[in-house]
Formats: structure tokens, C-alpha cells, sequence
């Protein structure tokens, strides 16, 4: 059994690395990677988002694991390891780039990082695990 704790630090770390890879892929932006005109068209990240592109896949898979865990819980304070990793996102975000698509990113982020608390305190501290 995980300890609140450390569920909390594996949340932060996740939520961290998930918002770290958002902002680099809203900077360097998506492009089309394959694809003739028919069939299935690809997006990815462009030549240097390797490390963006990893923080993102390897956060969201840390975030999957770590949210309800740290959601649906009587205490209020892992649910800020999240808000953590968004405003870590919105600092990062807003470093990169000053463009109208950074700050609408680090609106959304500013906001999953207010919803996270009050996710907890409306919805999880009713659900426990």
C-alpha cells in the first residue's frame, strides 16, 4: 500500500511532466507526419520535441495512474500535487512563448489546477477509495 504521501509525490512528478510536455508541444506546435491526401493522416511533434513528446506520454501515464487515488480521498492535500504540475505547466508555457496560443493554453492549465481541488472536495471526499 502506497502511503498518502508518496502518492502524492508519484501525482506531482506525473502532473509535472504531463504539463512540462503540454507547454513544449504548444510551442513547437503539431505537424503533419504522414498522410497522402487519403487515409490516415499523423501529427506529431517536430524534429527536436523528442523530450517534450516523452514528458507528455510518461506524465499522462503517471497522471492515469495517480488521480483517483489522489482524488477520492478525505484529506484535501494531495489533490494539490496536481495543481503543482499546472502551475508548473503555466510558468513554463508562458516562458516559452507570449503568442495568444501560450496563453490559452495557460488559461486551460491555470484552470485544471483550480478544478483539481475542488474536484476533491465537492466529489471525492464522498467517493473514497
Amino acid at each position: 500500500m502506497i502511503s498518502q504521501g508518496r502518492r502524492a509525490a508519484i501525482g506531482a512528478v506525473g502532473a509535472v511532466g504531463f504539463c512540462w510536455g503540454v507547454a513544449g508541444a504548444v510551442h513547437l506546435g503539431f505537424e503533419r507526419t504522414g498522410g497522402n491526401g487519403r487515409g490516415a493522416n499523423y501529427f506529431g511533434l517536430p524534429e527536436g520535441g523528442g523530450w517534450y513528446e516523452f514528458g507528455l506520454l510518461a506524465g499522462l501515464i503517471v497522471s492515469i495512474y495517480s488521480v483517483p487515488g489522489l482524488l477520492r480521498r478525505a484529506a484535501w492535500w494531495p489533490s494539490m500535487s496536481l495543481s503543482l504540475g499546472a502551475g508548473v505547466g503555466v510558468v513554463v508555457v508562458l516562458t516559452l512563448g507570449q503568442e495568444p496560443r501560450h496563453w490559452v493554453a495557460a488559461a486551460l492549465l491555470c484552470a485544471v489546477g483550480i478544478a483539481a481541488p475542488l474536484v476533491q472536495h465537492f466529489w471525492g471526499r464522498h467517493h473514497p477509495v
